[in-house]
Order: structure tokens, then C-alpha cells, then sequence
């Protein structure tokens, strides 16, 4: 990584999302904001809005904007990467 790249972490789909978001009846409007969301995400992971899942403060969730649906993803400190686990669109 470039040293403005350190600060990044990277958002990669689990296989349910990138299945989901591939999906033809997505509206182009909730795949672009769902996108914009993991620009957010890999900007800072510990977003504003977000909550803590359970105890283990590396699982988040928070609402996708627009009402369009809740997305929840795991940060992992060790891999410097953020596993975005699973979208529920509405």
C-alpha cells in the first residue's frame, strides 16, 4: 500500500453479497448506494451510525441510506481488510 492508501481498509464481499448484488432486479439506485456504502466503510469502519454487534466491537451493522436495507460486516484488525458478510434489502 501507498502511504495514502494505509488508512484504507479495504471492503471485500462474502459470496451471499456479491450474489445478491449481482442480481439483476437490484435497482441501479440501491447497487450504487450499497457501493457509496463501502467507500464509507473503507474510509473508516467504525462508522458513525453504525452499531456493535453482540460483544465483539469488529461486527458491525448499520442501516444502508435511503431506507434501503441494513447491511452487517466484520473488521479484521489482523488482515487490515473489512469482510462485508451480509446486505437485507428492503
Amino acid at each position: 500500500m501507498s502511504g495514502d492508501d494505509e488508512d484504507l481498509w479495504p471492503v471485500l464481499p462474502s459470496e451471499i453479497v456479491a450474489d445478491t448484488l449481482a442480481d439483476p432486479v437490484v435497482p441501479a439506485d440501491v447497487f450504487s448506494t450499497v457501493a457509496a456504502l463501502t467507500v464509507a466503510i473503507c474510509e473508516d469502519p467504525w462508522l458513525a451510525g453504525s452499531d456493535q454487534v453482540g460483544t465483539d466491537p469488529d461486527w458491525r451493522e448499520i442501516l444502508i441510506p435511503k431506507g434501503f436495507g441494513i447491511a452487517e460486516y466484520r473488521i479484521s484488525r489482523k488482515d487490515h481488510h473489512v469482510v462485508l458478510t451480509r446486505i437485507v434489502l428492503f
